[in-house]
C-alpha cells in the first residue's frame, strides 16, 4: 500500500518507519525545508507516563473558574452563545467525576505505559541517539495543599502500574542538588524512576532511521513543482524526490 504521512515530526517519522517496517510503500511530507520544524524543534521531550492526571478532574471546574480572570492561565476559556461550546462544556464538567477521573487515569496510563514501551523497542531495534535520558523525572511542589493532592493522584496512577512516588524535601535535593538553594520553599516532590527524557527534534532529524521512505520536504515551486533536498536521518538519507504542485 502506498501511504502519505504528513508531517516530519516525532509522531510522523515515527508512523512513517513502523508503516515501511510492514512492508509499505511511504511517503513523509513536511511544509518546512526541513524535518523537526514544527512542533517537535522545541518540544520538552519528555516521556511521562506520570503525566496521566486529565485536565477534567474534580479540582479542574474551581480553577477554571479562577483562571478565566487570567490571559496566562493554562486552560484559557472564553464563554460565549455557541452550542458546540455548551455541548463541550457539559461533557467536560461531566468528566470530572471522581469516578471517571479514575477510569481515565486508567486508561491514559496504560496508553503511556504501552507508548513508552514501544519507545524503548523502536530505541534498542534502530540504534537510535537523541540524548535520551532514562534519570525520571521529578515535579517539586511550594505548596501543601497542591502536593497533598499530588500524592492522591500518584496513588492512582500506582494502582495502574505508573510508580509515581511521593518524597520528601531531603529526597528530592538528594535527587537533583541543584534544588538546595531553594530548600526553605519546598514542602515535597513526586518521582518517577521510569520516565525519560530527550532531544525530539534530533530523533526527528538524525535519530529515526526511515527504511528507504520517501521523505519529501518543500523548498521553492519551480513551473508548479515543488523542489525538494534529501532529509538525513540516522542509518541512511531518504531517496531525493520532487512532488508535484
Amino acid at each position: 500500500m502506498k501511504v502519505l504521512v504528513l508531517g516530519a515530526g516525532v509522531v510522523g517519522v515515527s508512523s512513517a518507519w513502523y508503516l515501511a517496517k510492514a512492508g509499505h510503500q511511504v511517503t513523509v511530507l513536511d511544509r518546512q525545508p526541513a524535518a523537526g520544524l514544527e512542533t517537535s524543534f522545541a518540544n520538552g521531550g519528555q516521556i511521562s507516563v506520570s503525566h496521566a492526571e486529565p485536565w477534567a478532574n474534580p479540582h479542574a471546574p474551581l480553577r477554571a473558574l479562577a483562571w478565566m480572570l487570567r490571559e496566562d492561565s493554562p486552560l484559557l476559556f472564553r464563554w460565549r452563545r455557541d452550542a458546540a461550546l455548551l455541548d463541550w462544556s457539559l461533557r467536560f464538567l461531566r468528566e470530572c467525576t471522581p469516578s471517571r477521573t479514575r477510569d481515565n487515569v486508567r486508561q491514559i496510563v496504560s496508553l503511556a505505559l504501552y507508548s513508552r514501551r514501544q519507545l524503548q523497542a523502536l530505541r534498542a531495534e534502530a540504534a537510535l541517539t537523541y540524548d535520551h535520558l532514562e534519570r525520571g523525572i521529578l515535579h517539586v511542589y511550594t505548596d501543601r495543599r497542591e502536593l497533598a493532592a499530588a500524592s492522591a493522584a500518584a496513588a492512582v496512577m500506582r494502582e495502574f502500574g505508573c510508580e509515581r512516588q511521593t518524597v520528601s524535601v531531603d529526597e528530592c535535593i538528594a535527587l537533583e542538588p541543584a534544588l538546595e538553594s531553594a530548600r526553605s520553599l519546598l514542602v515535597g516532590a513526586d518521582y518517577t524512576a521510569a520516565d525519560e527524557s530527550g532531544d525530539a527534534h534530533r530523533f526527528a532529524t538524525t535519530g529515526c532511521p526511515l527504511r528507504g521512505a520517501w521523505c519529501c520536504l518543500p523548498l521553492r515551486r519551480d513551473g508548479g513543482a515543488a523542489a525538494t533536498r534529501r532529509w538525513p536521518t540516522g542509518g541512511g538519507a531518504c531517496r531525493r524526490r520532487t512532488v508535484s504542485g
